[in-house]
């Protein structure tokens, strides 16, 4: 099973979510440089980041109005993000710092969510004065294509959470997801923390109209996964007393945070819902254990110019980068019967999002 399929399984196996033939690629890029395989890794996984990033901003609230102080409510949310068209693809010749040379008809790759049947080929060399000659010559480390994506544009996420109400109009909501190990897969475990206040209440002719209810929103949810990898060498001459590479994990965090203004429109049984406001998600990577990184073999003899490899441990640690910054357009309807709640709501955004919901709640 390749790589990223293990990293998909991850995310979803707990969700009995899969595409059948979805083929997702091994790190084939790393047995050349490591500054490449960074670069390579941040364009290819970034529209999953994006997904989840969007996915975790998303299902914080059903109604405006929060909850008298002991009430509460247990939901069980599901979210479907969805990447957009210009995210299934990349173009390699806008990488600053690329050292392979692309090869082939095309330099534009798919991302981890795209599918391309022609991609461009990844060739990394190294240049190694010849102990003959003592003239410089170019000698191939390895040659790889480009990993094909799955082809799968959305990824789903569900979470519990509970809320409480606190004093004056707030209630306090937690996420939580204990730390799941998926045999020899990874793990994955989920965290989040939010708030909600009533802006009603400070207003006389709001007060009074207990049908219309505004309030502030803000939240802020982490999620970890780590996958386990199976990078072994593929050198030409083998190293002496070689490590156990048993230890390769790649280690994805994905947080998100939202602030939102909300308002709701409650008759008996229905409510309906809207927000505006601004999201933001940060993604940290890091491929930790030791990886064969492929080099020269510059003794003179009869292996000069074959490939061996060195020992990389934590190639990439701590590489952290920003997804989007966006404004938020949310809409959603609330069926309450007795203290029984579904919901659904839409979100509209770069990464626009699709929430359904099924909860207990006591005012």
């Amino acid at each position: 099973m390749q790589t990223f399929r293990k990293i998909f399984i991850v995310i979803l196996v707990l969700f009995a979510v899969n595409k059948a033939g979805a083929q997702l690629p091994a790190l084939d890029f790393v047995y050349g440089y490591t500054n490449d395989a960074k670069l390579l890794l941040q364009e290819y996984m970034r529209p999953y980041a994006n997904i989840m990033g969007a996915n975790l901003n998303a299902g914080w609230y059903n109604t405006a109005k929060p909850h008298k102080p002991g009430g509460f409510d247990v939901t069980a949310t599901f979210s479907i993000a969805y990447a957009p068209p210009a995210a299934l693809r990349y173009d390699l010749s806008a990488l600053q710092g690329l050292r392979a040379e692309v090869g082939g008809a095309t330099f534009i790759a798919p991302t981890a969510a795209g599918d391309m049947d022609v991609r461009p080929e990844l060739v990394y060399s190294a240049v190694v004065d010849n102990p003959v000659s003592g003239v410089p010559e170019t000698y191939e480390l390895a040659r790889v294509t480009h990993p094909n994506g799955s082809g799968l544009k959305w990824l789903p996420m569900p979470m519990a959470q509970a809320s409480i109400g606190l004093f004056k109009g707030t209630d306090l909501t937690l996420r939580f997801v204990p730390e799941v190990r998926l045999s020899d897969y990874g793990r994955i475990g989920l965290y989040g923390i939010g708030g909600r206040h009533s802006i009603s209440q400070w207003i006389p002719v709001l007060k009074s109209l207990d049908f219309i209810n505004i309030a502030v929103q803000g939240g802020y949810t982490k999620l970890s996964t780590s996958a386990h990898l199976d990078m072994q060498p593929i050198a030409e001459v083998p190293m002496t007393n070689p490590p156990n590479f048993n230890d390769q994990f790649l280690n994805m965090d994905v947080s998100g945070w939202t602030v939102n203004l909300i308002a709701s429109q409650s008759i008996p049984v229905i409510t309906v819902y809207e927000g505006i406001g601004y999201a933001n998600s940060l993604v940290e990577l890091a491929l930790t254990g030791k990886y064969p990184i492929n080099t020269i073999v510059t003794e003179e003899g009869d292996d000069f110019g074959k490939t061996t490899y060195m020992v990389a441990e934590d190639p990439i640690q701590e590489m952290e980068f920003e997804n989007f910054r966006n404004l938020r357009l949310n809409a959603g309807v609330r069926i309450k019967l007795g203290l029984l709640t579904i919901h659904y709501d839409f979100t509209r955004t770069l990464y626009s999002t699709h929430t359904a919901g099924i909860g207990i709640s006591f005012r």
